[in-house]
């Protein structure tokens, strides 16, 4: 009889820790699966509409290039009269703008440095695309730059040969492109730059950045 009683009372209280150790496991994973909650609760979120994002066109004017497959050098090709072309298409820019009773853009340089990078290695690497050899865009460019801190970012781009004025040619083609005017003619950019460059054969590429910062 003794030894019976010994057995009961040794399962018994085999019993109970059995019960508080599946106690506290279950404890625990509720205390785990709370702190995950409250973790995810005051994570703060993005909000609505202020990711930086690119927005991205390209017209062709003229026969495109293919492009290159070695890695264009930037510096491989300086635009003649780069300036007076550039300006001059800035300003029709901004005449067609005011024209549509938009504000005028502003010159920013570092969008000029930006804009001449890439139609400098357009026509070094003889290729045509917002892409460029190392498979970045216009937001990577920027970034490589230096420039940050943008909500908006957008390019428009052009290749001409043979036209006796390419500022008037280039931003009438952009003009007469549903994406490319909207690009020209979008309230929320504030800042702009123009720049072109002259490949060997004489084509001229153009690259136009716009920004909202």
């Amino acid at each position: 009889m003794r030894r019976a009683q010994s057995r009961k009372s040794t399962e018994g209280l085999s019993g109970c820790r059995s019960e508080v150790i599946l106690k506290l496991l279950l404890n625990s994973i509720q205390l785990l699966f709370i702190s995950i909650l409250l973790s995810v609760s005051f994570c703060p979120a993005q909000k609505a509409g202020t990711a930086a994002r690119p927005i991205l066109v390209g017209v062709v004017v003229g026969k495109s290039k293919e492009p290159a497959k070695e890695p264009a050098v930037a510096e491989a090709v300086r635009p003649p009269r780069g300036d007076d072309i550039e300006l001059r298409a800035f300003e029709m820019m901004n005449a067609r703008r005011l024209l549509a009773g938009l504000r005028p853009l502003v010159w920013s340089d570092d969008l000029a440095e930006l804009a001449r990078l890439h139609s400098r290695n357009m026509a070094s690497g003889k290729f045509f695309s917002h892409k460029d050899l190392d498979g970045g865009y216009v937001d990577d460019r920027a970034a490589r730059l230096g420039i940050f801190n943008w909500i908006a970012i957008g390019e428009n781009i052009a290749y001409l040969k043979g036209f006796p004025d390419p500022a008037v040619t280039a931003v009438e083609k952009w003009m007469n492109s549903p994406s490319h005017k909207q690009n020209i003619l979008n309230q929320r950019w504030r800042q702009t730059a123009i720049g072109i460059a002259v490949s060997e054969d004489g084509a001229i590429y153009f690259t136009q950045v716009f920004i909202e910062r």
